[in-house]
C-alpha cells in the first residue's frame, strides 16, 4: 500500500461563515448520522510524541474522520458543533465515518472531563520519552520560524513538556478509568499489534493501516509534523539525530521526574495499556504490571 490523498479533501482556501455553513451541510447530505451524532476520539498529549503519525494513521481509517490538531477547546457541546464546523469548512465527509477526531497538546485548549466521560467519547492519552521529545520540539521551533518563542530554547521546552505532563496527570484520575495509555514509542517500534490492540479497543470494523493516507493538511504549518517523513504515507523507524541541542540538568532531570510520575499516574487510571518493554509493546495488564516491576 502506498501513501495516497485523500479524495474527499477540499481545497485549503479561506471559507467565509456562509461557505463554512454549506460545508457542514453537505456533510450532512453525505454522512447525516456523522454530523448529527456527537461520536468522538481524542488524543490528548504533548507535542513531539508521534501525535501526528497517530492521527494519519487512525484518520485513514473509513470509520474516522479527522487526523490532525484543530486547536480548539472543548468545553461544552457546542464545542463538538464547532469541531465539525472547522474540519469540514476543509474536507468533505467519508461516507462511512462515524467517529470524529482530534489531538488536544496544548493546555491552552482545555478539554473539560464531563466531554471525555460522554458515553460516545474514546480518550487516549500518550506520552514520549522526555529526551527526544524536548529536543526534537526545540529543533521544530528553531526551524520552523519560531525562534521567538519560548520552545525554541531547551528550558522553554522542558517547561512545556513538564507542564503538559502535569495537566494530563491531573485529569487521569477524573476519568474513571475510561481511557487507553499508550506509550508513544509502540506506535514506531511495534506498529501492526498497537494498531490492532487500539482498533479492537475502538470497536472500529476492520484494522486500522499500517501506511496511512496524505491529506491537504499534511505537513502543513499549524496542523502537525511539518517533515518530509509525514508526507512518505509509511511509518519511519529511524531515529533523528539531534546531538546539537545540548538538555542538560537540571531540566533533563526535571523532565524524567516529571514522565516517570505522570506514566505511573496514567498507568494507574487506565483501562487499557500499550507499553513497551525493551522491544516489544505489552497490552495485556498483568503483563504491564510485570513490566513496571521490571523497569524499577
Amino acid at each position: 500500500m502506498t501513501a495516497k490523498t485523500h479524495a474527499s479533501t477540499r481545497q485549503s482556501t479561506p471559507s467565509s461563515p456562509t461557505q463554512t455553513t454549506m460545508s457542514v451541510l453537505h456533510a450532512l447530505v453525505a454522512n447525516p448520522a456523522l454530523v448529527l451524532q456527537h461520536r468522538n476520539i481524542f488524543l490528548l498529549s504533548h507535542m513531539r510524541a508521534n501525535t501526528s503519525l497517530f492521527g494519519h494513521l487512525l484518520g485513514s481509517h473509513p470509520q474516522v474522520e479527522g487526523y490532525y490538531e484543530l486547536h480548539i477547546g472543548y468545553h461544552s457541546w457546542k464545542s463538538l458543533w464547532r469541531q465539525k464546523l472547522v474540519h469540514f469548512s476543509e474536507h468533505s465527509a467519508k461516507p462511512q465515518a462515524r467517529w470524529m477526531f482530534d489531538k488536544v497538546l496544548h493546555d491552552g485548549h482545555a478539554v473539560r472531563p464531563e466531554i471525555l466521560l460522554r458515553r460516545q467519547s474514546r480518550t487516549v492519552m500518550m506520552l514520549r520519552e522526555p529526551e527526544q521529545s524536548i529536543k526534537s520540539l526545540v529543533t521544530l521551533y528553531r526551524n520552523d520560524s519560531k525562534v521567538h518563542l519560548p520552545e525554541a530554547s531547551v528550558e522553554g521546552a522542558a517547561a512545556y513538556y513538564i507542564g503538559r505532563l502535569e495537566t494530563l496527570a491531573s485529569l487521569a484520575p477524573l476519568l474513571a478509568r475510561r481511557f487507553l495509555y499508550l506509550d508513544a514509542e509502540c506506535l514506531v517500534q511495534q506498529t501492526a499489534p498497537t494498531l490492532d490492540r487500539i482498533g479492537r479497543w475502538l470497536e472500529l470494523v476492520g484494522p486500522i493501516p499500517t501506511e496511512y493516507q496524505t491529506f491537504n493538511r499534511t505537513g502543513k504549518s499549524n496542523a502537525g509534523d511539518t517533515s518530509q517523513v509525514l508526507k512518505s504515507g509509511k511509518v519511519s523507524r529511524r531515529s533523528a539525530s539531534y546531538d546539537s541541542i545540548d538538555l542538560a540538568e537540571p531540566w533533563l532531570g526535571r523532565a524524567r521526574d516529571a514522565y516517570a510520575r505522570t506514566r505511573s499516574t496514567l498507568l494507574q487510571h487506565s483501562d487499557v495499556q500499550c507499553t513497551m518493554l525493551g522491544s516489544a509493546c505489552i497490552d495485556d495488564p498483568a503483563n504491564v504490571s510485570t513490566a513496571e516491576a521490571l523497569a524499577r
